[in-house]
């Protein structure tokens, strides 16, 4: 009753369209969520497929926003990353979840892994983005998931100026397996909030490989078409 009081005074609006949520809605209205641009899983994502593969030989790929710059797309993640809106991640992984669970099941996926952000940043920010969207990811697909198998070593300067090979370069210095980690044998699922070149997706997934997993798929939030 109190809820409903204070939303009557202070009514809870949309991220995306600023209009104002209906009773059941939490953050994003559903009619913004059915209006964001999504690639369709049932065919091959072919461009998202040559970012990364040029970089290390995954078994799969998947995006499911089609991002394009001052879209909702880039909003949405701007609200994620830079408005303290973590529970979006954790939403959007929950909308990934479901409609991959095809896919997925097919691929026998046995753990679901994030791309780290390195501690300093991470303070600043407060949270690693991807977490939450691994987080929900997980809890639909029915699969573990940790935030301990990839550790970022170096807070690395924007690699925006940088070409496709030196962001790879960059990224597969800046990060590595932590020690004990439990990958031998694994088919990974490796997931990142927005992948452009892939360089950094591929410099992971390369050192899974390189460090015993049995296989890794990539799941990217957003990537441009």
């Amino acid at each position: 009753m109190l809820k409903d009081f204070f939303s009557l005074i202070f009514p809870r609006t949309c991220l995306l369209s600023r209009v104002p949520l209906a009773k059941g809605e939490h953050l994003i209205a559903t009619q913004a969520i059915i209006n964001l641009p999504k690639f369709d899983l049932n065919e091959e994502n072919t461009a998202l497929i040559r970012r990364v593969y040029s970089f290390a030989p995954v078994e799969n790929a998947w995006a499911y926003y089609k991002f394009s710059k001052h879209g909702k797309v880039q909003k949405l993640l701007h609200a994620l990353k830079y408005q303290n809106h973590p529970e979006v991640g954790e939403l959007s992984g929950k909308w990934f979840g479901y409609a991959l669970q095809e896919n997925v099941s097919k691929a026998k996926i046995d753990m679901i892994v994030p791309i780290p952000l390195h501690k300093k940043k991470q303070r600043k920010r407060g949270y690693n983005q991807c977490d939450f969207i691994v987080w929900g990811l997980a809890e639909i697909l029915d699969i573990p998931w940790s935030a301990q198998i990839l550790v970022k070593t170096e807070n690395t300067e924007s690699q925006t100026r940088k070409n496709r090979m030196e962001r790879y370069r960059n990224s597969y210095q800046a990060y590595a397996i932590r020690k004990g980690a439990n990958i031998k044998g694994k088919h990974i699922l490796l997931v990142d909030d927005v992948v452009t070149t892939g360089a950094t997706l591929g410099a992971c997934a390369k050192l899974l490989l390189v460090g015993g997993c049995r296989a890794v798929s990539i799941a990217a939030l957003a990537t441009p078409e």
